[in-house]
């Protein structure tokens, strides 16, 4: 009788035991759930942590860095960004290859891209939710930062950022107004490979800096054709050089590629006749992210101010 007894006085504990164990199995599953959000991205929805804490970034290293926020991994060329020194310490290289190896091991719970690529995709996407931004996605600094903000739940981080970033931003335009005349343009042109271009106001060469943030004047064919195209450049000969050539000209000379500065039309133009053009640091003026197109549109401001006063 009493062995019965103590039976089920055992039977009754394990009982409260499996069920408090169910209770904290179902509480933990429901709060899994609640930790999670949906994201729509080029891809679709995707389902991503309500706090990522582990973030692998490829082409969005700027943006995630002025949100405050310390990615695992990024690659060599985001990396490399000259506008983001002091600021990488402990960010993983996962290499311009994108080592699927290197990027598992680093057991992201987020992956952010700018890259389409479907076989980048389908191997990011079997390491951790991912999210597609190709490039050019985002009209400017604002956009970008407070899109990736509300992902990554740093909304106040990128508040303060984009007050300090408009600050810096008319400061430069005041600079610039007083530095240029009314009716003066300036055009940012390259020399890619063995071709010509000019760029508008995107991602390319500082663009956004100059057209959108300080908001300075492009020639009338660039502000016709290029400013309303989709791609942000056009690709151009020598023989309509003039037609896109500001008062001013950024010039951008990479992969190889290089002007005719011997050229009878290029020796022609106005602005290189009064030595009011500027050879581009590449490194500086390539990325496009909020905090290198924060330090471009100043660059930007003091070259033109000094080239004005020639």
């Amino acid at each position: 009788m009493e062995m019965k007894k103590t039976y089920w006085i055992c039977a009754v504990i394990l009982l409260m035991i499996l069920t408090a164990c169910g209770n904290k199995e179902q509480a933990k599953t429901a709060e899994s759930k609640q930790e999670t959000k949906t994201v729509e991205t080029v891809k679709g929805k995707i389902e991503i942590p309500a706090e990522p804490k582990r973030i692998l970034v490829d082409g969005y290293l700027g943006s995630v860095i002025a949100l405050d926020v310390q990615p695992v991994g990024s690659t060599t060329q985001d990396l490399k960004n000259v506008h983001l020194k002091g600021k990488i310490k402990g960010i993983e290289d996962i290499s311009d290859e994108r080592s699927a190896e290197k990027a598992l091991s680093l057991k992201p719970d987020l992956i952010i891209t700018a890259v389409q690529d479907e076989k980048v995709y389908d191997v990011y996407k079997k390491i951790a939710p991912t999210i597609v931004y190709p490039y050019g996605s985002f009209k400017d600094a604002h956009e970008e930062l407070t899109t990736l903000a509300k992902i990554l739940n740093k909304e106040e981080e990128g508040k303060a950022f984009l007050t300090a970033f408009d600050q810096r931003i008319e400061a430069a335009r005041k600079k610039v107004k007083s530095a240029l005349k009314e009716n003066e343009t300036v055009s940012i042109m390259g020399a890619f490979k063995n071709d010509v271009y000019v760029y508008g106001n995107g991602i390319y060469r500082g663009g956004q800096a100059l057209y959108q943030q300080l908001q300075v004047n492009p020639p009338k064919q660039v502000r016709d054709t290029i400013l309303k195209s989709k791609t942000g450049y056009e690709v151009i000969s020598y023989e309509t050089l003039p037609e896109y050539a500001g008062d001013y000209i950024f010039i951008d000379e990479s992969n190889g590629g290089t002007f005719d500065k011997n050229n009878s039309i290029w020796k022609s133009l106005e602005s290189v006749k009064k030595e009011q053009t500027y050879q581009m640091d590449t490194e500086f003026f390539w990325p496009y992210d909020p905090i290198a197109v924060a330090n471009q549109a100043e660059e930007f401001a003091d070259i033109l101010t000094e080239m004005s006063d020639r």
